[in-house]
């Protein structure tokens, strides 16, 4: 759980978040938890969300990305099982990849 900003950058909101890198000493890259149901493209249903720490159903919005300081942590609320761990590496691919 962090202090995840919304896209104009002006609030935050307390929100889970799925850790995908520590960048240096500072810094975590970080993909947005909702319980809002959702169907794109790069969400992915956490099946298992009391496992994970969460509270409610809830979708890993792969495509919503954030270079975040380690202070914006609150805390920490659980782990991904390494079956949705690897689905998340795969449709983070196709996120990353370089524009042209």
């Amino acid at each position: 759980m962090l202090r995840f900003p919304y896209s104009d950058g002006n609030k935050e909101a307390k929100r889970p978040v799925v850790l995908l890198a520590k960048t240096d000493m500072k810094d975590i890259v970080v993909s947005k938890v909702t319980s809002v149901e959702q169907k794109g493209k790069y969400d992915i249903a956490i099946d298992d969300w009391q496992k994970a720490g969460l509270l409610f159903p809830s979708v890993i919005r792969v495509d919503k990305l954030a270079t975040l300081s380690k202070h914006k942590i609150i805390r920490n609320l659980g782990i991904l099982d390494e079956s949705l761990k690897s689905m998340v590496r795969f449709v983070l691919k196709p996120v990353i990849r370089l524009v042209e």
